[in-house]
């Protein structure tokens, strides 16, 4: 089978993939895990080839030294790093045409290597980039649907897409064909097991009210949690061993600082410009994490169709979840107060 991954920034999509690759290499399989694409795939053709290289360079650095490799680096040469396709003139023809390509290249890939691992597993992180590249998840199932099935082949997305949400499942056959499991936040109990289990290997005790405070303030939210736990204990002097309420308060703001440094800047100062102004002027009205799409347009003050595609922007930034159709919801209680503070340090520019 195939299969999606989602879920927002730093739920663990890579850490999943980064475990699906020691599996696969485990199960001897030839695992690939590929992701900082973006600026080198533009279009169908350029990904073809993204796998393709990638995929010689796999092999070559994983065939067994005992395999004679004069062999080898012939059929690996068949593999043409461009598909050519420019004489063609029509669109659809001229995609059935690299479909096919791409096809054959995998039959010749897997014929080669058949021998020597069980299955070919492609890990394809950040795979939201591959949304804006017209038609190519449309394209990845057609290769890869129509692969015999003595073609051992298996395709993971992990990313923040919206394919699985956009299209119902029962009439798409994208989702079909990648069905989507959704990384979600921890439950309390797991955050307590989990801050339990770590601190039992050093040996560190932790109040209960302490305890109370991460599983509250951290939402579930992995990378949080982690920030939180290691700064904090970072807090202890050599001669604490139990996290106390005293620890915490004089930890709180390097927390903030740290999560705000390494997490939440990297999320919005991406955004452009007007997208920077809307979630602003939404962070600065909002009550709660969520609201309503009419909401946040009267909080700006512009038109549906300027608002419409900002919100687009946000969402494919991971800034904002849409958990139903006309309502969003700021992705972490933590990210809202950093940009109330972002807000508030706009509004004393302006002065």
């Amino acid at each position: 089978m195939n299969m999606a991954i989602t879920g927002n920034r730093g739920m663990g999509k890579t850490s999943v993939l980064m475990k699906f690759e020691d599996i696969g290499r485990r199960s001897e399989c030839l695992t690939l895990r590929l992701s900082n694409y973006e600026g080198n795939v533009k279009n169908i053709i350029d990904f073809t080839d993204y796998i393709t290289a990638n995929l010689k360079r796999e092999i070559l650095s994983r065939k067994p030294v005992e395999k004679k490799i004069e062999g080898m680096k012939d059929w690996i040469g068949t593999l043409k790093p461009t598909i050519g396709w420019r004489d063609i003139s029509l669109t659809v023809e001229r995609q059935q045409v690299v479909q096919e390509m791409f096809r054959e290249r995998l039959a010749k890939l897997w014929s080669e290597t058949k021998d020597d691992y069980k299955a070919i597993l492609l890990l394809i992180d950040e795979a939201e980039s591959l949304e804006s590249v017209e038609g190519i998840l449309t394209f990845l199932r057609e290769v890869f649907q129509r692969i015999s099935t003595d073609q051992k082949y298996m395709v993971v997305l992990a990313g923040k897409l919206n394919f699985p949400e956009r299209m119902s499942e029962s009439f798409s056959p994208l989702n079909r064909f990648f069905p989507s499991s959704r990384l979600t936040p921890f439950k309390e109990d797991e955050v307590r097991s989990y801050i339990i289990r770590k601190l039992a290997t050093v040996d560190v005790g932790i109040d209960e009210d302490v305890l109370q405070y991460i599983a509250k303030r951290c939402e579930g939210h992995p990378y949080v949690l982690v920030a939180m736990c290691y700064l904090l204990f970072d807090s202890l002097s050599e001669k604490e061993n139990h996290l106390t309420k005293e620890i915490l308060e004089r930890s709180d703001e390097k927390i903030n600082a740290r999560l705000a440094q390494d997490f939440f800047s990297p999320m919005y100062h991406p955004l452009t410009p007007r997208a920077k102004e809307i979630i602003l002027k939404i962070a600065s009205n909002i009550k709660g994490l969520e609201f309503t799409f009419n909401e946040a347009v009267d909080w700006v003050g512009k038109p549906k169709n300027f608002v419409s595609p900002y919100f687009k922007e946000l969402l494919r930034k991971g800034v904002l979840n849409k958990p139903e159709r006309g309502r969003y919801q700021i992705f972490h209680t933590l990210f809202l107060e950093y940009l109330k503070k972002m807000a508030e340090e706009e509004e004393r520019k302006h002065r």
